[in-house]
């Protein structure tokens, strides 16, 4: 039995379920309502012609896509991309599944919805900026799903952004280093002094080995008189490689890491030959220790820039010092302390009051010609 509506649609049973047909732009679509009331069916077939009179070519298809089916492409985007990121990726994706499961349509995840999950994630705590990236990790999977034809644009919910708060300024003056450092287990201190002295990631100083990562030079007993340290794209946040000379203090944390180096471990850094792993619980206990509690690992990568830029090292040669391609991302690192800018006042205050002594330079004006 089936029966002709007004305009294209057409509602007709199999059995004693009813399925709807209509047409959009000389194509026939069928689709079972699942439902063995005609009410139903009839709201499905006005709902889908609604879609395809605003545009929306997705139609019973955009209703089959689920949040696990979009976790899934959003990872193997990631690793089609290459992209070292997809740990986090699916950490973020399995809290968004955790709110709304691992079957919730695509199309069901609303503004409203959305907005309750930041609630909820805002009241576990959480900072507004991981808050945030969550979500635009969802924002990727629509995103992924629109270009794959599975849903349209018309699908993808907006998402609320929370204000973040303004970039990090931690930092540590050269003498509040030596501190900490000297607070830390033995086998770190050298570590954290790389970490200082270059303003590499500490993901990139564990990765460091002697026979891929270093380029030394040794004088006739084997010991290191010089060479360089050089860190391959693929161990880099960025995917680039640079290089860093040993000269300096570093010279010296890369002599004394020679010296204390294990036959059976190829990492430069290590701990009595076992790779350095996570260190937080160290580091945790040692600032508590010498009253920084609040200073990350992290800092120490600004600490560096800021430092680059104090000793009058040009900008360009510092961002290929530390890694950093951009300037805006090198300007956050290079944050500037009340002591830069108490000595910038001393500086301009001594420079008017050194010029302000000097006699005026005054040149009188020409007299203009008589006239004729």
């Amino acid at each position: 039995m089936s029966r002709q509506r007004r305009g294209t649609g057409t509602l007709y049973q199999r059995g004693d379920t009813w399925w709807i047909q209509f047409s959009h732009r000389g194509q026939v679509y069928r689709e079972s309502a699942h439902s063995t009331d005609r009410a139903t069916a009839n709201k499905i077939l006005n709902q889908r012609l609604r879609e395809y009179g605003k545009g929306r070519v997705v139609g019973p298809s955009a209703e089959k896509v689920t949040l696990e089916e979009m976790k899934t492409a959003l990872l193997d985007d990631y690793r089609l991309e290459g992209n070292r990121s997809i740990d986090t990726a699916e950490h973020f994706a399995n809290n968004l599944i955790v709110f709304f499961g691992p079957r919730a349509r695509a199309i069901d995840i609303t503004r409203d919805k959305i907005a309750a999950y930041i609630r909820t994630r805002l009241d576990d705590d959480m900072a507004n900026a991981s808050v945030n990236r969550e979500t635009s990790c969802l924002r990727h999977m629509f995103k992924l799903m629109v270009e794959a034809g599975r849903l349209s644009n018309d699908h993808v919910p907006t998402m609320p952004r929370l204000k973040e708060a303004e970039a990090r300024q931690g930092f540590l003056e050269p003498a509040e280093f030596v501190k900490l450092r000297d607070a830390l287990p033995a086998y770190l201190q050298d570590a954290v002094s790389f970490l200082y002295l270059s303003g590499w990631r500490k993901g990139a100083m564990r990765s460091l080995q002697w026979l891929r990562d270093a380029e030394l030079e040794h004088d006739d007993h084997g010991g290191i008189i010089g060479g360089s340290i050089h860190l391959a794209p693929e161990n880099s946040k960025n995917k680039t490689g640079w290089t860093l000379p040993l000269t300096g203090e570093l010279f010296e944390v890369i002599r004394r890491a020679w010296l204390n180096r294990k036959d059976d471990c190829p990492y430069i850094f290590h701990d009595d030959g076992v790779p350095i792993g996570d260190f937080r619980k160290a580091w945790r206990k040692a600032t508590k220790a010498v009253g920084l509690e609040a200073v990350m690992v992290h800092d120490l990568r600004r600490s560096c820039a800021r430092n680059l830029v104090r000793a009058g090292v040009p900008e360009r040669i510092a961002m290929s010092f530390t890694g950093h391609k951009t300037r805006s991302m090198f300007d956050r690192y290079n944050i500037v302390a009340d002591s830069d800018l108490k000595s910038a006042m001393n500086r301009v205050s001594e420079y008017v009051k050194e010029r302000a002594a000097e006699l005026p330079k005054i040149i009188p004006l020409r007299k203009a010609p008589a006239a004729a």
